[in-house]
């Protein structure tokens, strides 16, 4: 079965190495292949680029829009922050910690980047003079896993202490917010246009939505499907990936789940994306990305 609305695309990806997505405003879609240690940029028009990070153990792991056509990147091999654009890498800096263990980045629109440091259990930010400075992530054994951005203010999730944390306004000391389940955990986030915080927390089987009022609402996909990550949309929603399941799934503003099948037995999403133009794109355990065609209303494909 085909559906016209996924297209497939090569951009010479490692089977397996594909771990984070990111768009520009110039419709590039940018992704980082670990196992090849470089960073992929797929142009508008189809043109590929494949930028080499320059240190032989280098270890892309996150990345995130900068300005219009360019990304930050992170690189957990050599605890290095990367900018690159169109030409290449234009810029580094290292975290202080050693073996900090560099995660999931997002760009602020000042100019800064926050980022996560798993083996470190902290976060950090690059300042517009590309100065690094760490912070503990409000809770001890947090283990902070990733970090979304309204463009001002910023959020990461603490599975290892059951919460959210949040840093508004460039503070520097973290506020958090708990869950009533001790079970709880929250690994990935992602913010909308509406300042909403979504998360996906695996371990529960559930889809998470923190409205900017502080109230927690959780939506639960079909039995045994198990959320990964999450991508914020335009329209209140949100897009997620589950746990090998070649499908995608869209929470709506009101609740209601969707979850549409990819066809052609390609692989299994393990990124997700929204573009400027309202298209999705996924990054496949394959090493291949898809392109979700202006999705609309997804209940037109519902599995």
């Amino acid at each position: 079965m085909t559906d016209p609305r996924f297209s497939f695309h090569d951009v010479g990806a490692s089977p397996g190495g594909v771990r984070a997505l990111a768009i520009t405003d110039d419709a590039a879609v940018w992704c980082v292949d670990g196992s090849a240690a470089v960073v992929l940029r797929r142009s508008a028009d189809g043109e590929l680029s494949r930028f080499a990070l320059g240190e032989a153990t280098a270890e892309p792991r996150s990345v995130a829009a900068a300005t219009r056509d360019s990304v930050w990147v992170t690189d957990r091999g050599t605890d290095r922050i990367l900018r690159l654009d169109p030409s290449g890498v234009v810029w580094s800096t290292r975290a202080p910690t050693p073996d900090a263990g560099l995660g999931d980045i997002v760009g602020l629109d000042d100019g800064s980047a926050w980022f996560v440091e798993e083996r470190a259990d902290g976060i950090g930010r690059v300042d517009i003079l590309g100065r690094v400075t760490e912070f503990a992530p409000g809770a001890v054994g947090g283990e902070p896993s990733s970090i979304a951005s309204d463009g001002t203010s910023v959020w990461f999730g603490l599975p290892g202490a059951h919460a959210i944390a949040y840093a508004r306004g460039g503070d520097s000391q973290p506020g958090l917010v708990r869950f009533d389940d001790p079970l709880a955990a929250p690994t990935d986030v992602s913010v909308g246009d509406d300042g909403c915080l979504w998360f996906a927390d695996p371990g529960r089987r559930v889809i998470g939505r923190l409205a900017r009022g502080g109230a927690v609402d959780e939506f639960v996909p079909a039995e045994g499907l198990r959320p990964t990550r999450v991508g914020a949309d335009s329209r209140g929603g949100c897009w997620f990936t589950m746990q090998q399941r070649a499908s995608i799934g869209r929470v709506d503003g009101d609740g209601r789940i969707t979850t549409i099948d990819i066809p052609g037995d390609r692989g299994v999403p393990v990124a997700v994306a929204g573009a400027p133009s309202g298209d999705v794109w996924l990054a496949l355990d394959s090493g291949d990305l898809v392109r979700f065609a202006d999705p609309g209303d997804p209940a037109d494909g519902i599995q």
